[in-house]
């Protein structure tokens, strides 16, 4: 649809401290209008309204030949728009004023990026991470390049590099996050949003494994002839009598633990992941834990996250529990074993892991399920086969 250009002046009856008011551009496109500042200011007596131009200035003749080709420039640059079979928005005319016609895709994103002080390093760091990885992709060299066409041939091209569903499918909520960004600033039409069309793979929910009674006692129970995986196995038995994630035990601090008008001992914070708030009463095979150590900067011998999961496979054998022993089985043991299954409420549940959505830990109450189920066909096998 072909916009249509007028320029008008004092649109709100208003003259300024001088005496003057502004000359603004009005566009009317897709049934809608705005209006961008020209930057010329003028008493009334110097606007023809009948002739829509500049009189009675010192520099009309200039002015009105700048007025005029600031028109037949956004019209130009409008076929050209329309050549490339792209749907001309207001986002075009906002690039044409500010003389960036073609601005890149990705640097609006970092730009976007740099200024939001409220991501977490760790996100924004992986954001970034994505960011570079389409620069090396290198069809998103401007939001002209923002298409349907394009999407699917970065997603193919994701997959070829061997990545899984769910990795690929971060990579389109990083890029849909931006857009929704853009399209609010009136920076990219809402309807050239090849996501309205382009539905990426949704990953197939993960299954969360989980430690039984059995195996925990092994854990608890073993002696390791090093402090090395001790110390581990320690830190992960905390997690799971806390259902703390490993980013919140590496940084946990005494600052970090309260105790309330009955004694009774608290972790109470923010989750490094979310920033939502979470308290979880400390049991006491937790408060064990804690006890065994000094309590210094930091509560817990906390190795890196590759270290840790690195020993645990260690400590899996070594306590011949045949499981892919990673630390996050911590947190979901907590939620599985240690709570649901001891009738603990779903939504005490919910907030001791710092969930914002119920949603997210009903998945464990399924888990839990599940478990029943199996169990209760091996005892209907076992009972058919004494019959």
């Amino acid at each position: 649809m072909k916009a249509s250009y007028k320029i008008v002046y004092n649109r709100k009856g208003k003259l300024n401290k001088e005496g003057k008011a502004l000359l603004q551009l009005q566009v009317y496109l897709q049934k809608k209008q705005r209006f961008f500042s020209t930057g010329i200011y003028l008493i009334p007596k110097q606007w023809d309204e009948s002739k829509r131009q500049i009189k009675n200035h010192p520099n009309q003749i200039r002015l009105n030949k700048q007025l005029r080709d600031l028109i037949s420039g956004l019209e130009d640059f409008e076929i050209k728009v329309a050549e490339e079979k792209k749907n001309f928005g207001f986002a075009h005319i906002d690039n044409y004023l500010s003389g960036d016609v073609d601005m890149e895709f990705i640097e609006f994103c970092e730009n976007e990026l740099d200024q939001d002080a409220t991501k977490k390093y760790s996100t924004y760091r992986a954001i970034k991470s994505k960011l570079e990885t389409l620069k090396t992709f290198g069809l998103f060299q401007s939001f002209h390049d923002i298409d349907y066409t394009n999407i699917e041939k970065l997603d193919n091209w994701l997959r070829r590099q061997g990545l899984a569903d769910a990795t690929v499918f971060k990579y389109h909520s990083t890029i849909k996050q931006f857009l929704n960004i853009a399209i609010k600033k009136d920076f990219f039409p809402v309807q050239n949003n090849p996501y309205l069309k382009f539905k990426p793979k949704a990953p197939k929910t993960a299954k969360r494994r989980f430690l039984d009674k059995a195996q925990i006692k092994k854990l608890k129970e073993k002696e390791f002839a090093t402090s090395r995986l001790s110390e581990i196995r320690d830190v992960f038995m905390f997690s799971i009598y806390t259902g703390l994630a490993y980013a919140d035990i590496a940084t946990l601090r005494t600052k970090d633990l309260y105790t309330d008008d009955n004694g009774d001992r608290w972790i109470w914070r923010e989750r490094e992941k979310t920033s939502s708030e979470y308290k979880v009463p400390l049991l006491p095979q937790a408060i064990e834990i804690l006890n065994s150590y000094e309590l210094g900067k930091r509560l817990l011998p906390v190795k890196t996250n590759q270290k840790t999961n690195e020993y645990l496979k260690e400590i899996a054998t070594l306590c011949e529990i045949e499981e892919n022993l990673t630390f996050h089985m911590a947190r979901h043991t907590f939620a599985t074993t240690i709570t649901l299954s001891n009738n603990v409420p779903i939504e005490t549940v919910s907030k001791m892991l710092g969930h914002s959505d119920l949603k997210t830990t009903q998945i464990y109450a399924k888990v839990v399920d599940e478990k029943m189920m199996s169990d209760m066909n091996l005892l209907r096998q076992k009972m058919t086969e004494q019959d």
